[in-house]
């Protein structure tokens, strides 16, 4: 029996498609790819609001005399939001409902909860009103812009995590730094009771 090619401890099982998910939902290029969405979804908001305040008549034209650059940039608001609305049945599977649970115990779930809130409204309202109802949802703009406050949330938590990365390495470095002062105080006792040093 040859015991030294047998692994001390069993191989980790790969892991599951939920957690796959769950880490890629978590990780740093899905959050900051979620911060350039919302950038982008932002200033076409903003584009569409400035036009219509400079527009002569205080509302975008519909139908045919509207720029198609403007239609342009709904349809792109539309598709950020049909790509945050598949991202919410995909946290919920991966991460379960404690992800938005405002009384679990994950950190800020109600503002996940209030996003997920304001992404379905937006995108039925962005489909259900076309025209000039449309101009009557100025609560979906109220809505669309809260994409900035989370913009500017998802910018906090990028530098959060890289100020907590710091921190974590910096700890880590400290108790290293104490290892070895440690190993080299034993060192020179050594060298000491030996009359080397």
């Amino acid at each position: 029996m040859n015991h030294e090619q047998e692994p001390l401890l069993p191989p980790f099982p790969p892991p599951s498609p939920r957690e796959h998910t769950a880490q890629f939902l978590e990780s740093r290029p899905l959050h900051l790819l979620v911060v350039f969405l919302i950038s982008v979804d932002a200033s076409c908001v903003l584009a569409d609001l400035g036009y219509a305040f400079l527009h002569e008549t205080c509302t975008p034209p519909a139908g045919p005399g509207s720029p198609l650059w403007l239609t342009v940039l709904s349809h792109i608001s539309l598709g950020i939001t049909a790509f945050f609305l598949i991202e919410i049945p995909l946290t919920l599977w991966a991460l379960g409902w404690s992800f938005y649970d405002p009384l679990g115990p994950v950190p800020h779930a109600a503002l996940h909860l209030f996003d997920a809130f304001i992404i379905l409204t937006t995108f039925i309202l962005e489909v259900v009103l076309k025209g000039r109802e449309q101009e009557l949802a100025g609560l979906l703009i109220i809505l669309r812009l809260w994409r900035l406050v989370k913009l500017v949330g998802g910018v906090s938590v990028g530098v959060g995590e890289i100020g907590e990365g710091d921190a974590i390495r910096a700890a880590e470095a400290e108790t290293q730094v104490e290892v070895l002062k440690k190993e080299n105080a034993d060192l020179r006792a050594r060298l000491e009771a030996a009359g080397l040093y």
